[in-house]
C-alpha cells in the first residue's frame, strides 16, 4: 500500500461511480468543516480483517484535505486474548463485563491494536497521533460491570489541536477516573461522547456488514429515526447487536444537528458513503417532518415554486397553482416537495423535487415513503435522460417507454386501469420552462 494517491487521481476513481460535479459538491461542504468533518468508528473486526481498505480509505480522505477523528474497538482481539489466557468474561445487554483481570488485558489489547492502526497509517504516508487512554475521563456507574467506564468529560482540545496540527486522531476507547484508575469504555459509547462535543457533519460506523439488513437479507439504505425505529425494534428478524447498534444510533441523531447523518458501511466504500447521493450502507437520519396539505398559502406556493425550481433547474408556468385538486408534501424544512393531482382517479405524481444541497441527507427518501404511504396506487413520468430514473426503475411496479416519456407505476394490476393512467401521463402539458 506505497501508492500515493493524488487529489485528481482520487476525483477520477471516484467518477466511475458518480459525476465529478456530485464529487466536488461534497468536498466543498465538507472542507469548511473543520475538525468536525467526520467522527469515524472503526470496528474491531475491521482492524483484524479489513485494514489494507480502511488505510486505503483514510489516505483517501487525506489526500484531498480532510481529516477524520477516528475511535476504534478491538473486541475480537480482546476475546482471543482472554480465551489464550483462560480468563473467563461475560456479556451483560450486549456490554462486556470487566474484572480486573479482564481490564489488564483490554488495556494491553487496545494499546497494541491503536499503535498498530496509526504505524499502517504513518507507513501510507498519513500524519496519525496516537491516544490511548488520555481523552475520556470517566466515572463508573454500573457496579455490575467491573470496571466499565462511563464518559463524563472529554479532552476535547487534544483532539482539535491534532487535527490542526494536521494529524488524524486515533481514539482507543479507554478512560479514566478521577482516582486515575483505568476503564474500559464501550467503544459505541466513546464515539457517542466524543460526537455531543464535536458535533460532527459524518458519523460513520465501519463494520464487516456494511449496514443494516431486513428479513430477506436486503440492505436497508436509509433509516428515518422519527418512522422507523419502534418499527425495527419490534422485529425478531433483527438481532440483538444490531438492535444495541440502532439504540445508540438514535442517542446520537438526539444529539447532533438535524444536517448531521450516521452511517453504517464498510471501509472499501467509505468514499462512495461520503462523496455521492446515492451513498453506500445504511444511512440513518433523525427523520423529517413532511406536513400534507389540499391548499397553500401565499408563502407556502412561495417555497414550493422555489423548491421545484431550484430542483429542476426552470421556471415554473404561471398558472401551476391555479390548479385545486391537487395534494402538496412539503418537508418542515422546506428542501423537498411533491405534488400529486387528483385529476386521475389514481394519483399522478406531477413532481417530485428535492433542492441539490439536501441530496444525500435521506430526504428524497423521506418523502417517498410518505407519498407511498398515504397513496396505494401512484404513477407518473419522466424524461428519458432524468438522472434518476434508475431509482424510478426500482421503485416502480412497471413502466412504460414512450417518445418523449418514460411511465412508471405502483400497485396498479388492472390492465384498463393501467392504459388510462398512461395515457393520462402522456398528455399533461409541461409546466417546467427552459431558457433556450
Amino acid at each position: 500500500m506505497n501508492k500515493v494517491y493524488k487529489k485528481e487521481t482520487f476525483l477520477k476513481l471516484l467518477g466511475s461511480i458518480s459525476s465529478q460535479k456530485e464529487i466536488r459538491k461534497y468536498l466543498e461542504r465538507f472542507s469548511s468543516d473543520d475538525y468536525r468533518f467526520a467522527l469515524i468508528k472503526v470496528g474491531g473486526a475491521i482492524l483484524k480483517n479489513d485494514l489494507d481498505n480502511l488505510i486505503s480509505s483514510i489516505s483517501f480522505l487525506t489526500e484531498v484535505g480532510l481529516i477524520p477523528i477516528i475511535v476504534h474497538g478491538a473486541g475480537p482481539m480482546l476475546s482471543e486474548e482472554l480465551e489464550k489466557n483462560k480468563i473467563d468474561y461475560k456479556f451483560i445487554n450486549g456490554q462486556r463485563v470487566s474484572s480486573a483481570d479482564v481490564l489488564q488485558i483490554a488495556i494491553k489489547v487496545f494499546s497494541e491494536e491503536n499503535i498498530k492502526l496509526v504505524k499502517a497509517l504513518d507507513a501510507e504516508g498519513v500524519n496519525a497521533k496516537s491516544f490511548v487512554d488520555d481523552i475520556f475521563h470517566c466515572e463508573i456507574k454500573d457496579q455490575s460491570l467491573g470496571y466499565v467506564g462511563d464518559v463524563v468529560s472529554l479532552d476535547v482540545n487534544a483532539i482539535k489541536a491534532s487535527i490542526a496540527e494536521g494529524f488524524v486522531p486515533v481514539i482507543s476507547p479507554l478512560g479514566k477516573t478521577k482516582e486515575t484508575n483505568h476503564v474500559n469504555i464501550n467503544a459505541d459509547l466513546a464515539t457517542l461522547a466524543i460526537a455531543r462535543e464535536i458535533e460532527p457533519d459524518k458519523v460513520i460506523f465501519l463494520s464487516e456488514v456494511g449496514g443494516i439488513f431486513n428479513e430477506n437479507s436486503k440492505l436497508i439504505s436509509t433509516i428515518n429515526i422519527n418512522d422507523d425505529y419502534d418499527f425495527l425494534m419490534k422485529q425478531e428478524w433483527l438481532h440483538s447487536g444490531m438492535k444495541l447498534k440502532l439504540k445508540q444510533i438514535k442517542l446520537l441523531t438526539d444529539i447532533l444537528p438535524s444536517s448531521s447523518s450516521v452511517s453504517i458501511t464498510k471501509p472499501l466504500f467509505l468514499s462512495k458513503e461520503l462523496f455521492t447521493d446515492a451513498g453506500s450502507g445504511t444511512l440513518v437520519k433523525a427523520g423529517h417532518t413532511i406536513r400534507s396539505f389540499n391548499n397553500l398559502d401565499q408563502l407556502q406556493i412561495k417555497a414550493v415554486k422555489s423548491i421545484i425550481e431550484s430542483s429542476f433547474k426552470g421556471k415554473l408556468a404561471n398558472n401551476y397553482f391555479n390548479e385545486n385538486n391537487n395534494n402538496y408534501l412539503i418537508s418542515s424544512c422546506n428542501r423537498s416537495a411533491i405534488v400529486l393531482s387528483k385529476k386521475h382517479k389514481v394519483a399522478y405524481m406531477d413532481k417530485f423535487s428535492v433542492i441539490s444541497s439536501a441530496r444525500g441527507e435521506g430526504l428524497g427518501n423521506a418523502m417517498w415513503k410518505k407519498m407511498i404511504k398515504d397513496n396505494k396506487k401512484v404513477f407518473w413520468r419522466s424524461k428519458p435522460t432524468n438522472v434518476i430514473n434508475s431509482f424510478y426503475k426500482d421503485a416502480a411496479d412497471g413502466f412504460q417507454r414512450l417518445d418523449d416519456w418514460y411511465i412508471f407505476w405502483i400497485g396498479i394490476t388492472d390492465l384498463k386501469e393501467l392504459i388510462s393512467c398512461i395515457e393520462f401521463a402522456s398528455k399533461q402539458p409541461r409546466t417546467v420552462i427552459y431558457d433556450d
